[in-house]
């Protein structure tokens, strides 16, 4: 792996995306952990390399905190392996009387934390490691929208990804809660 210029300050030392995009191994290490993912439907191998090449791997343990409802996040999470439970805690709001609930399981493939991504608002609800942990990648808002910046067909298929699975996730929510009333 290459390391890109000489660390003159004392921000961390990077690897050559460029490089990386075009490594063999690299890039069948980004296809095992994006190629089944909402996010990357319809890129190809090498973009899905250089998208990975800004990413970042984090394992959780069985109910560990990945973010906290209603704090300030720029993160968005695809989850490669486990499961991530999205809670929300109407004490949170003030409603004392109501227990905090999970609405929500999200499998291997799923993204989740987008809202606070891309409108950098604070988080809706409270994601958690789910019964056996989560291995997630991450995104930082600055490195993906300068991706999708620098590679308008990969930003046009991300942000395409982006709306059509929160559309799907209003879809079955409003379904709920037509079959609730």
């Amino acid at each position: 792996m290459a390391i890109s210029g000489p660390d003159k300050s004392n921000e961390p030392m990077l690897p050559d995306a460029a490089l990386l995009s075009g490594d063999p191994m690299f890039v069948e290490f980004a296809h095992q952990m994006l190629g089944d993912s909402e996010l990357a439907h319809g890129l190809s191998p090498a973009q899905l390399a250089r998208v990975a090449t800004i990413g970042e791997v984090r394992a959780y343990e069985p109910g560990d905190l990945i973010c906290d409802e209603h704090e300030r996040g720029d993160e968005l999470y695809i989850v490669e392996a486990g499961a991530v439970e999205v809670w929300l805690n109407p004490a949170s709001i003030g409603d004392e009387a109501s227990a905090a609930r999970k609405i929500a399981s999200l499998q291997a493939g799923q993204t989740c934390g987008e809202l606070a991504l891309l409108d950098e608002g604070v988080r809706s609800a409270q994601l958690r490691a789910g019964p056996h942990g989560a291995k997630l990648m991450l995104f930082r808002r600055r490195d993906l929208l300068a991706l999708c910046e620098a590679d308008t067909a990969i930003g046009y298929r991300i942000m395409r990804n982006l709306a059509a699975a929160l559309a799907l996730r209003l879809r079955l929510q409003d379904m709920r809660l037509y079959s609730s009333a």
